[in-house]
């Protein structure tokens, strides 16, 4: 990958997350759908630039990377459905939760927890109650689907940090994750009696933005700015989602966020990333 000035990576990753769901918004589709494209699109360029730097994963880790890539599709799928049935700020708002989620994660396995840690549990869980009430613009099923997307995604990172752990380099791990999340996917569709590969033609547009832009120039360059920061900076950025997300839906759908989801926003970023700064390790420079 290109040198590029970290602070840069994290703003265009900053950036990037952002646009996930405005555009899943624009898509119009059902979440099973917008899933699949974006895993199709972000999966076939991560492989490209992982062929141009001589990174392919190796069929151990490719193996490895299954589980990892099951709860990465279901993540993405479960989140992206949930904005179908709840307003922005509420679904964003729920599913960077996941910190808090690994953080009682590691409580049970190192059975203990600080007092910072307890806080960010309380107030993380605090957040995610306002923000599934109707006046955040949530419904039941909308909240359900969310809050499962952030359960997903903290077994996704989980297994992620283990694998990482092992020698697994930024773009080895993404690249055999991403296509064994697509693959997930396009095995389940035909079982769901689904057809993802054939959307409304106005769709695939946004579609095909959803696996560039929030995939590629987010997650991507989140990955490449771990070489440089550490993780709880990092994941500070992701933490941001939800403010950034909301605004851009404002501008660029008229979806006001509801007055409610304010304070829960606030409590549950701010759980979150309590959570992230007890539990997130500092990573290893790399290459």
């Amino acid at each position: 990958m290109p040198r590029i000035a970290p602070p840069l990576a994290l703003i265009t990753a900053f950036i990037g997350i952002s646009f996930a769901a405005p555009l899943a918004r624009l898509a119009s589709v059902d979440g099973f759908t917008a899933a699949w494209w974006r895993l199709l699109v972000g999966s076939s360029v991560t492989i490209l630039f992982a062929v141009l730097a001589n990174q392919l994963p190796s069929l151990w880790l490719v193996l490895r990377g299954v589980p990892s890539g099951v709860f990465l599709a279901l993540h993405l799928a479960f989140w992206l459905e949930s904005l179908r049935h709840m307003s922005i700020a509420s679904s964003t708002g729920i599913v960077v939760s996941y910190p808090v989620i690994i953080g009682i994660y590691e409580s049970v396995v190192a059975k203990s927890i600080s007092l910072r840690g307890l806080l960010g549990v309380v107030l993380g869980f605090l957040g995610v109650a306002i923000l599934s009430t109707p006046w955040a613009g949530a419904t039941l099923l909308g909240a359900l689907l969310s809050f499962s997307a952030a359960v997903f995604a903290s077994v996704y990172f989980l297994i992620g940090r283990w694998l990482r752990l092992r020698g697994a380099s930024t773009l080895e791990y993404t690249s055999a994750a991403y296509l064994a999340a697509f693959l997930v996917l396009f095995v389940m569709a035909p079982l769901l009696g689904l057809e993802p590969w054939s959307p409304p033609s106005r769709s695939i547009p946004y579609l095909v933005l959803l696996g560039l832009v929030p995939m590629l120039m987010g997650h991507s360059m989140m990955n490449y700015a771990l070489g440089y920061y550490p993780a709880a900076v990092v994941t500070g950025v992701a933490l941001l989602e939800p403010y950034g997300a909301s605004l851009l839906g404002w501008l660029l759908l008229g979806e006001r966020p509801p007055l409610a989801s304010i304070p829960g926003m606030l409590l549950s970023v701010s759980g979150a990333w309590l959570a992230v700064t007890v539990y997130s390790p500092r990573p290893r420079r790399e290459s």
